[in-house]
């Protein structure tokens, strides 16, 4: 089971949507919705710190974001130095051959996926963190 997952979207009836369907995928325990880059990435800089708080998973990322983009979110990530990571996925309606290329050569990013998520890909995800902890 994927015990959090975090989603980090601009679009509120998006996230909605994804939170619909990791209730009814059965692999998903608890999901947090972040409608700015910013404040999902005030919650690690918290981790960073020292608060316990807890690690999720999962994290779905959107690309085009205002204020704090997609990439701008996975460079501040990267710098925050956590000891731990979520899998994260890039999760956007748009994903360009130059996006995919970036992508690949980022060890932060399991895979980029285009929106919907379904519950299909979530299966899938448990399977791949299963396959990781054996």
């Amino acid at each position: 089971m994927i015990d959090l997952v975090f989603f980090i979207d601009d679009d509120f009836p998006t996230n909605f949507y994804h939170e619909i369907v990791g209730n009814k995928s059965s692999v998903v325990g608890k999901m947090i919705s972040f409608l700015s880059a910013k404040q999902a990435l005030q919650y690690f800089a918290e981790i960073a710190e020292g608060e316990s708080k807890p690690m999720p998973d999962v994290l779905f990322l959107d690309l085009n974001m205002p204020e704090l983009s997609g990439w701008e979110f996975l460079e501040r990530f990267r710098a925050l130095n956590l000891l731990q990571s979520p899998d994260i996925y890039i999760l956007s309606t748009t994903i360009t051959p130059k996006d995919q290329q970036r992508f690949d050569a980022d060890p932060l990013v399991q895979a980029a996926l285009h929106k919907p998520l379904t519950e299909q890909l979530l299966h899938k995800i448990n399977l791949s963190l299963q396959n990781k902890a054996s």
